[in-house]
């Protein structure tokens, strides 16, 4: 049983099409057009065969994955159960993995980025040597951009891209590019994603499905966008959406829309062919956004207004069109009060969606409007206070967080200059969406390391646990770097201590500085270097004040540099499931 859904999987994901029995050839024909996007032919197989027992399984995970190639988020949700079901169910270890695989994919569009990193942790650790190992990688880089880790997950997707393309999967390398020049396009890096295009397009463009081909082309008309090479482009997507079939796929909409962007006095044909191409409230909702901002008057029509927001209520509570509504707003507001509340809703939709992509787009538009009120925003962010009271020196009861990455000297001799700033840069996004879920104040970025502060009532719970989730995030990446080849990890160690600590503005008008200083923190730093690879030691206060059940632990003591006496303090194992 194991060896031939084994084999099963392996030959649909290297396009090999199965032939006997009637009842495995058409579970195989609904593979291979599900992962050509081909949606009524892979449902139309699976309608048709009725496959033994033990194959029900996969049959299922099939149909799962078909619904998930046009699923939004009610049919995403309603997909959840019948994950659970299967991975209850099912017995042989290929297709349990490439549902652990899926379930991580449906977590990372419904923005459960956490839920998805360990499905699809379970899902490398399960899957056999198969393409669909880099379909697993593939889907964790895009989780990483999901949690505002930006250089790891192009990190990952260029490095899936390039298995793939060395092991002859054009289709995969395809995607994979794509998926990359997604991350750059929202971020901004529109010369960084059309050189990844241009690149694919020239060696593979010709062996492409039409539809795989529609979508690079659209994604290089949006990198192109504003720029003198954006007319051609225009037309070569012209050419490949005339190629890519019959209307009614969500990717020729899409091509819609980005020929809309490009030719203004066109907009509106296009805008029209897009809506009748797409189906869902979110898809549709889009479209009334791009009217809103590219047909004159638009905007000006209480009527096209109403019936936008009313298409975003029903498109559910994370649709991409109320955060571009409200942006579009800011930009267009004629005072400054206004335009903040509309950023402030921005701001504070993307956080409920939790989508840090949406939050950087925000906070760039934010900058751009008004640069000495996103200042102050961004310090609230994360101090919970204003510019005027963390100006105050204070003394208080504070817990004070040391990390540092394990081995950055030897690495950053073995590595270029860019490489090591690149691994420091990846080491610190992947603390950003900590330091807002647990209100912890990043003060310092030292080299490898850095020193953050948590104040505030509960601040040795929070801050204690900050440290044993970022610790366990590097372990994670540790593991997915593994998966790729790499040699270095980026596994850190942590110290963590409470107690009084002066806060307060050092420096002078060439360099101002937010700072923490004290005993206190000189003790995180000790702790920090007292801790193993992927461990966090707490002092024994921050352990007790923390609330920690220290029945299972054995404190311990050491002779600090610095300190006269012995400290105590409690050694933390962090796993990846944390």
């Amino acid at each position: 049983m194991t060896q031939s859904t084994g084999a099963f999987w392996t030959a649909t994901e290297q396009g090999q099409p199965l032939d006997a029995p009637d009842w495995l050839a058409a579970l195989s024909q609904a593979a291979l057009a599900e992962a050509a996007f081909n949606i009524p032919a892979a449902r139309a197989r699976l309608q048709a065969c009725n496959p033994p027992g033990p194959w029900q399984a996969v049959r299922e995970l099939l149909a799962i994955r078909v619904e998930l190639r046009e699923g939004h988020q009610p049919a995403l949700h309603a997909l959840k159960p019948r994950l659970a079901a299967l991975l209850q169910s099912a017995t042989d270890e290929p297709t349990l993995a490439r549902a652990w695989h899926t379930a991580g994919v449906v977590h990372t569009r419904l923005n459960e980025f956490e839920r998805a990193e360990h499905a699809l942790l379970e899902a490398l650790r399960r899957i056999e040597p198969s393409p669909a190992r880099l379909w697993i990688l593939d889907s964790m880089g895009q989780c990483f951009q999901g949690q505002g880790a930006w250089s790891e997950a192009r990190r990952v997707l260029q490095g899936v891209a390039s298995l793939k393309q060395a092991g002859g999967d054009i289709m995969g390398t395809a995607i994979s590019v794509g998926n990359l020049a997604l991350l750059e396009l929202g971020l901004g890096r529109n010369p960084q994603a059309e050189a990844a295009l241009v690149d694919v397009l020239q060696k593979l463009g010709p062996k492409l499905p039409p539809l795989s081909r529609l979508r690079l082309e659209t994604l290089l008309l949006q990198s192109r966008l504003d720029t003198p090479r954006a007319p051609a482009q225009a037309e070569a997507l012209e050419r490949a959406l005339g190629q890519a079939g019959e209307s009614g796929h969500h990717l020729k909409a899409f091509a819609c829309l980005a020929l809309a962007r490009a030719r203004p006095d066109m907009a509106r044909h296009w805008l029209e062919l897009a809506e009748r191409d797409f189906t869902a409230p979110a898809d549709l909702a889009l479209v009334r956004y791009w009217r809103l901002r590219l047909l004159p008057r638009a905007a000006d029509d209480a009527a096209q207004v109403a019936e936008t927001r009313s298409l975003i209520r029903r498109a559910g509570p994370s649709s991409e069109a109320e955060l571009l509504t409200h942006l579009l707003f800011a930009e267009r507001s004629s005072g400054t009060s206004v335009m903040n509340q509309h950023l402030d809703e921005a701001f504070e939709f993307a956080q409920r969606a939790n989508n840090p992509l949406w939050v950087e787009r925000v906070d760039r538009l934010y900058e751009r409007l008004d640069p000495r009120g996103f200042s102050h925003r961004v310090l609230e962010r994360f101090a919970g206070r204003s510019l005027e009271e963390l100006q105050k020196t204070t003394l208080e009861d504070a817990t004070s967080v040391f990390a540092d990455l394990v081995g950055f000297t030897l690495r950053s001799q073995e590595l270029s200059p860019e490489e090591v700033m690149e691994t420091v840069r990846s080491l610190f996004e992947l603390a950003v969406p900590l330091f807002v879920r647990f209100r912890v104040r990043p003060l310092q970025h030292q080299g490898d390391g850095l020193l953050a502060v948590c104040q505030g009532a509960d601040h040795a719970r929070r801050g204690l646990a900050f440290a044993r989730a970022f610790v366990a995030r590097t372990l994670r990446v540790t593991r997915v770097r593994e998966a790729l080849g790499d040699k270095w990890g980026l596994t850190v160690r942590a110290g963590v201590a409470s107690g009084p600590t002066v806060l307060g503005v050092l420096g002078s008008h060439y360099k101002m500085e937010f700072q923490a200083i004290g005993r206190t923190v000189n003790l995180a730093s000790r702790l920090q270097g007292q801790a193993e690879p992927g461990q966090v030691t707490a002092s024994l206060d921050c352990a007790k004040a923390a609330g920690l059940d220290l029945g299972g632990l054995a404190p311990e003591q050491a002779g600090l540099k610095g300190f006269s006496q012995p400290e105590s303090f409690v050694r933390l194992r962090v796993t990846v499931q944390e």
